[in-house]
């Protein structure tokens, strides 16, 4: 008996691992699809992006930035939907929550990750029932950048 319940059990854990999502997952799954437009700016770009920028326009946030990728879906509610569903399942395993705002058909989730004293990645996932976006980005960045950030013009 105990040797069932030991396999029933390891058996639901990996079946939760294999239907959890990550941020990849999501961004793979969805990025070629019709109605979603992905944009990625890789290391290199933002090197460009960082020798262009001007203080005075968030260039000291900028320069603590090494990427960014951002997926939106527009104008599909059942791509919306599926997209929905999927990022319930995203595994929020190192990740901390910043915000998370549910009111009333529009879901907001700020995640991140830190190690130290600076964040390494952050996660904002924007959830209506026609529109939704994905946005990853990935830096060095302190808890004070982001509320300088605030007051920029973007």
């Amino acid at each position: 008996m105990k040797k069932i319940l030991l396999t029933l059990g390891i058996l639901i854990a990996a079946y939760t691992q294999m239907t959890a999502q990550t941020v990849n997952d999501l961004f793979k799954e969805f990025k070629n699809r019709q109605h979603v437009e992905c944009v990625e700016v890789s290391p290199a770009m933002m090197g460009l992006v960082k020798m262009k920028s001007k203080k005075e326009e968030g260039g000291d946030f900028i320069k603590k930035i090494s990427s960014i990728k951002v997926l939106s879906i527009e104008d599909d509610s059942d791509l919306c939907m599926e997209f929905r569903n999927k990022a319930s399942k995203l595994q929020k395993n190192g990740y901390e929550t910043l915000v998370n705002s549910n009111e009333d058909n529009e879901k907001t989730l700020i995640l991140a990750k830190t190690k130290e004293d600076y964040i390494t990645e952050m996660v904002i996932l924007n959830l209506e029932p026609k529109e939704c976006a994905l946005v990853q980005i990935k830096g060095k960045l302190k808890s004070s950048d982001i509320e300088a950030c605030e007051n920029l013009n973007f």
